[in-house]
């Protein structure tokens, strides 16, 4: 079988939590041992944990890296068995849904993950004081809430006052949200400014589709 789980931490990270969805949602169709199951889910907090620390670069330690490269390994050598027991030779998962947790398929060949090629749309709803709450989906979707194929998450991104963004090097990374709607919450300083929102896919590999429209509305004290 051909090496499935991505060498980059960042689209290793979004795989496996991909991965991890899936499986939970067809534990018992799947006839996976909730105990094995378990041990993943169990192997995957400590991932996360250790990946979240390491990836702030500002404040994190040598110490920070060595637990979260350690972390990684525990983890890897939880999934691959895993994997080959109840996902790539169980009779009762798909190739599609194969394809789908971004695993190789029994004919040898990987079956990949499209790039997105269209992006969010949606509202901003401000109704509630110090706080928005962004409501989206696909522009091809006719307001299904349904994500493109391959799409893990939807990234956001936002400046707070001023102008428009008129580029991506303006904007702050706010958060990736795999079920809309996502809420960002305001202290007082930012009452009465504008804030701005850009929106875009990201597939299961981390790959980024194109950008939204800027979404846009006033911070209610």
């Amino acid at each position: 079988m051909a090496d499935y789980i991505p060498q980059n931490d960042a689209k290793m990270n979004l795989w496996q939590i991909y991965l991890v969805e899936i499986v939970e949602s067809k534990v018992t169709e799947w006839g996976i041992l909730a105990d094995d199951f378990s041990l993943v889910k169990a192997k995957q907090t400590v991932w996360e944990a250790a990946f979240d620390k390491a990836s702030n670069k500002q404040n994190r330690t040598s110490a920070d890296v060595l637990a979260k490269d350690e972390a990684y390994d525990e983890y890897v050598a939880v999934i691959r068995p895993f994997v080959a027991q109840w996902l790539a030779n169980n009779s009762k998962v798909t190739d599609s849904e194969r394809a789908r947790m971004g695993l190789t398929v029994k004919t040898g060949t990987r079956t990949p993950t499209p790039t997105p090629t269209t992006s969010p749309v949606g509202t901003v709803d401000f109704s509630v004081r110090q706080q928005h709450t962004l409501h989206y989906y696909d522009e091809a979707s006719a307001h299904s809430n349904a994500k493109p194929i391959g799409v893990h998450a939807c990234e956001i991104f936002m400046k707070v006052d001023g102008d428009a963004p008129k580029d991506a090097s303006e904007l702050s990374y706010v958060g990736t949200c795999t079920a809309a709607p996502y809420t960002v919450k305001f202290d007082g300083a930012k009452n009465g400014k504008m804030a701005y929102y850009w929106l875009r896919w990201v597939n299961t590999r981390g790959e980024n589709g194109p950008w939204s429209s800027t979404l846009n509305a006033m911070v209610v004290g």
